[in-house]
């Protein structure tokens, strides 16, 4: 049966992403984490805090205020189970946040790890990821772009 692993990590917008981190640094004691650098080079610029052990990690992300969408939660499974929530989510036609039905077309490659976004029917946003990411690409045929 197809099953959901832990939660990977909690995407939380902000107005002001630098006051955001010192703040978690500060309070809660989450801190940048190195491996996940280059998604601060992406469209959201996303700045990844983790405890020190690594099984608490916040997504940061600086969003107008205007346009602020809410976080996510996201959900890690093995590269297979990715594929399988992949197909499951396609037969119930859930869309992205853009509306877009998910398809093995709509997962995101992060170099070293892939995900897939979507929303429930009010508009809850979730993320599944999988660290599979050398037979997803090798299984999904994804573009190898340089890091």
């Amino acid at each position: 049966m197809l099953s959901l692993g832990k939660i990977d990590h909690i995407h939380i917008c902000v107005s002001d992403a630098a006051q955001a981190i010192a703040w978690y640094q500060r309070v809660l004691g989450l801190n940048p984490d190195p491996r996940y650098r280059q998604l601060q080079d992406e469209p959201h610029a996303t700045t990844m805090l983790a405890n020190p052990s690594g099984t608490v990690r916040f997504a940061v992300s600086q969003e107008e205020a205007t346009s602020r969408l809410p976080g996510s939660i996201a959900f890690v499974v093995s590269g297979q189970d990715f594929l399988d929530w992949i197909d499951r989510l396609a037969s119930e036609r859930v869309t992205s946040r853009e509306g877009v039905t998910i398809a093995r077309d709509s997962v995101c490659d992060h170099h070293f790890f892939c995900s897939i976004s979507f929303v429930d029917p009010f508009g809850n946003p979730f993320e599944i990821v999988s660290y599979d990411h050398t037979w997803l690409v090798g299984k999904l045929k994804l573009a190898r772009t340089s890091a």
